[in-house]
């Protein structure tokens, strides 16, 4: 099974030579088509233990809550209680994109100790006793919020450290299954479900109020629907044609009520040669469970964002390869003319300077913008039509 120890091995460092601009963003009045950097400042927890700094990791989703007018995030918060540095998230975080603090919302019970033989264990606090959370993981694309439960629910992911309470190195297996946080009582629960899809890292979740489920595609192609009424997981009738599908993402289309399953393939795979797979592009009718094909996508789609712009009905995606192994660039499906376009933009892209050439990215229906984020760093950008 490969591991994020691999990839970041590969070390893409995604260079431009043209800056964006270093000012704060004005949500209300942004340029168009310009990607403008979000000065971002950090807000402190109360516990002096609990002090310390957001670590980004990087290949994590994120998304817009509508409810709450902030982008949530999975990922790194770094201090003394829950043992400093590791690439494994470990706190739910909130961005207000106006003005740009970003809140270490709700952070797990777990903490880190560094070994004698080099590197380190993941195991519980002793509050995980009494309050059970999840361990510190890559979420990936398993994350999903649910407006009318006021949720989030995250779905297996990969930490290769983890100890269980006597000692032992359980590693992955200790982040399967879901698990839900209630947003009103800041409380995790573990979804107790007789099925769960096979952990095989780097899937994919996403909310269906057709269905009112969650459904995931898991790395083997195979869909599945976490079903919100039961809290059970069962199999889809119908998947897209069997293959690896490791870093397709699922994003959910309200005007077509639908959902959007975009690339995926072999890890690395996109490295080595045309890899049309990653380019392939499915609906998915969460009501009759039938797939259909749509327009491949420009470019090479692993662990992509498609933020859809509820606006202009328009799903965005940008991805970068500095060893120009795919196409790189910013584009968009239309799922009205069932075809994608290439966005110009003023800039050049972010800066990318890890292994991940996907932007993350989600779309702000208050500011009507796209939020991205690259590394440490986020930017709007609102899109109009030349």
């Amino acid at each position: 099974m490969p591991t994020r120890s691999t990839a970041i091995l590969i070390g893409l460092s995604l260079v431009f030579s043209l800056p964006c601009p270093a000012i704060s963003a004005d949500l209300q009045d942004l340029p168009s088509n310009t990607f403008v950097e979000i000065k971002t400042h950090t807000d402190q927890p109360a516990d002096p233990a609990e002090k310390g700094q957001y670590a980004r990791q990087g290949w994590n989703k994120i998304l817009y809550d509508p409810d709450g007018h902030r982008v949530l995030l999975y990922d790194r918060w770094i201090d003394k209680k829950h043992g400093g540095y590791t690439i494994y998230g470990n706190c739910l975080f909130a961005l207000d994109p106006a003005s740009g603090a970003l809140n270490p919302r709700k952070m797990d019970n777990w903490t880190k100790v560094d070994t004698k033989e080099g590197g380190y264990r993941t195991l519980a606090l002793p509050e995980n006793r009494t309050e059970p959370t999840p361990c510190p993981r890559h979420v990936y694309h398993a994350f999903e919020y649910v407006p009318n439960q006021k949720a989030i629910y995250l779905c297996n992911g990969a930490n290769q450290t983890v100890l269980d309470l006597e000692g032992k190195l359980v590693g992955h297996d200790e982040c399967d299954g879901a698990w839900k946080l209630n947003l009103k009582t800041n409380q995790w629960s573990r979804i107790k479900s007789a099925m769960t899809p096979v952990n095989r890292l780097d899937e994919a979740m996403a909310y269906s109020p057709e269905a009112n489920a969650l459904v995931y595609s898991a790395a083997d192609g195979q869909i599945w629907f976490l079903d919100l009424d039961q809290g059970h997981f069962r199999k889809s009738k119908e998947s897209p044609p069997k293959r690896t599908a490791m870093g397709r993402t699922i994003f959910h289309d309200p005007q077509r009520k639908r959902m959007i399953l975009a690339g995926g393939g072999a890890l690395d795979a996109w490295t080595k040669g045309p890899a049309p797979e990653f380019r392939e592009i499915y609906a998915f009718d969460p009501v009759t469970e039938s797939v259909t094909r749509l327009a491949d996508a420009p470019t090479a789609l692993y662990s992509s964002h498609l933020a859809y712009d509820s606006k202009r009905d328009l799903f965005f995606a940008v991805a970068v390869f500095n060893k120009g192994e795919q196409p790189s660039g910013m584009f968009a499906y239309d799922p009205a003319n069932k075809t994608w376009l290439e966005v110009k933009t003023t800039n050049a892209i972010p800066p990318h300077n890890n292994w991940f050439g996907w932007m993350q990215m989600c779309y702000d229906s208050d500011h009507d913008c796209l939020i991205c984020k690259v590394n440490e760093k986020f930017f709007a950008f609102r899109y109009e039509e030349r």
